[in-house]
């Protein structure tokens, strides 16, 4: 009890009287502070608060997909100093901006700088950096590359705008430094430091921005709707998968020439390619310089990729007996995408054709986060039931397969090949 009645007496081992406080105290704000009052310690990262534009950013780090990986100064606080390089890919023709913000480095104690001079070093001469602050315009200068925002403060939000002049797939780098602007209570500091880093390539031609896939799904909502209504004549009373198919590349890379085009305004169709047959589509589109890879899985394979079970009973098209699917080869057509898809950040369409050419569907990966990519299938009706993480898109072809398996049986009078093929599209240029 006469232990427990001291230890927070005004003379205890609590109290600042106690030997061991100052040790204590002085311990601890070594680990909190490394630096002088008069150093400008600020960490510069994306500001996720606001939106970027013209780009896409991609945070998230995983073991199959590493980003770099920079250790900051020691002046930063401990858990800060390990600092993930944004990926950050950029659009070709069109001015990116980039939303970034200055956080504080570390917790000091007493007075700190807040403000001070942030250095942009670019690693490419043909890459012009401007920045842009609504509330109170950056003073900046152009040397070498070398851009200097002055009166640059801790909890600013501002947005640099990138121009270049580099070609699709070509990469670059930022580097940012932090340093003193001689107004500190205390005199100038000569410490410059690193305080961020940002890795940028510009979007390759296979990969497409948020921008290009919604003018697509602009399309297929005009054309989803009208095609639901079951029209009994007109464009939309046919089976439309193929036109829909066409009209949606063609809206994504802005071209009424190479595809299939209607004006629904005036109801008359404009451009009207062979649409014969999905396969020989695809062929044809990659001739035309708008496909990255072509490949068919055939269910005359060796490692084919569906099989079957019949089952004794009628299916909703009337079929009896009827067959249930199901994945008789995994990581078939999953190791073509991955390799067609991989680390390249941005959206990715695949024009699919199934069952033997007999329906035409798209898919769309998101693989603006490669450790967490996604794929969706769509067709002339809008978004299908497929989709989910993309190492689940076996799945969701198993499943579009499915139905128009046992539906082609009922309209053509036997079991269609479970053939599968698929066109990485891409920009002509």
């Amino acid at each position: 009890m006469e232990n427990e009645f001291w230890k927070d007496s005004p003379f205890g081992e609590n109290s600042i009287f106690h030997p061991s406080w100052d040790k204590l105290k002085e311990t601890e704000r070594q680990n909190r502070i490394k630096s002088d009052n008069e150093d400008f310690l600020p960490i510069v990262r994306i500001n996720r608060s606001e939106k970027s534009k013209n780009s896409i950013v991609s945070y998230s780090d995983c073991n199959k997909y590493k980003k770099e990986v920079i250790t900051l100064s020691e002046d930063f606080d401990k858990e800060l100093q390990n600092y993930i390089v944004p990926e950050i890919v950029i659009a070709k023709s069109l001015n990116s901006l980039i939303a970034l913000q200055n956080i504080q480095g570390y917790d000091g104690i007493g007075y700190q700088d807040g403000d001070g001079v942030l250095e942009f070093r670019c690693s490419s001469l043909k890459v012009n950096l401007k920045f842009l602050n609504n509330s109170n315009p950056f003073k900046c200068s152009d040397t070498t590359k070398s851009y200097d925002v002055k009166d640059a403060g801790l909890g600013d939000e501002y947005t640099l705008q990138i121009t270049h002049t580099l070609n699709r797939g070509d990469k670059f780098y930022i580097e940012i430094y932090a340093s003193d602007d001689n107004d500190g209570f205390w005199g100038k500091s000569n410490k410059v430091v690193k305080c961020g880093k940002l890795n940028f390539t510009i979007v390759q031609q296979d990969v497409f921005m948020e921008d290009e896939i919604n003018r697509w799904l602009d399309e297929l909502t005009i054309i989803s709707q009208k095609h639901k209504k079951n029209p009994k004549s007109g464009e939309y009373s046919v089976n439309y998968c193929i036109q829909g198919a066409d009209r949606f590349l063609g809206a994504i890379v802005q071209n009424k020439q190479d595809f299939y085009t209607y004006d629904d305004k005036n109801e008359k169709v404009l451009n009207i390619p062979d649409l014969s047959n999905a396969i020989k589509r695809a062929k044809k589109i990659q001739s035309l310089g708008y496909g990255a890879s072509y490949v068919e899985f055939l269910d005359s394979d060796k490692d084919v990729i569906f099989g079957f079970s019949e089952i004794q009973k009628k299916d909703d098209y009337g079929n009896l007996p009827t067959r249930n699917l199901y994945i008789k080869n995994k990581n078939r057509v999953n190791s073509f995408i991955e390799k067609m898809v991989g680390n390249k950040i941005g959206f990715h369409v695949f024009y699919l054709s199934i069952v033997d050419a007999l329906h035409t569907l798209l898919i769309v990966i998101d693989n603006t986060e490669p450790c967490l990519a996604t794929y969706r299938i769509y067709d002339e009706d809008g978004l299908t039931s497929s989709m989910g993480s993309l190492t689940d898109l076996e799945n969701g072809l198993k499943n579009q397969s499915q139905w128009v398996y046992i539906w082609t049986k009922s309209k053509i009078g036997y079991w269609a090949r479970l053939n599968i093929s698929l066109l990485k599209f891409k920009r002509k240029s």
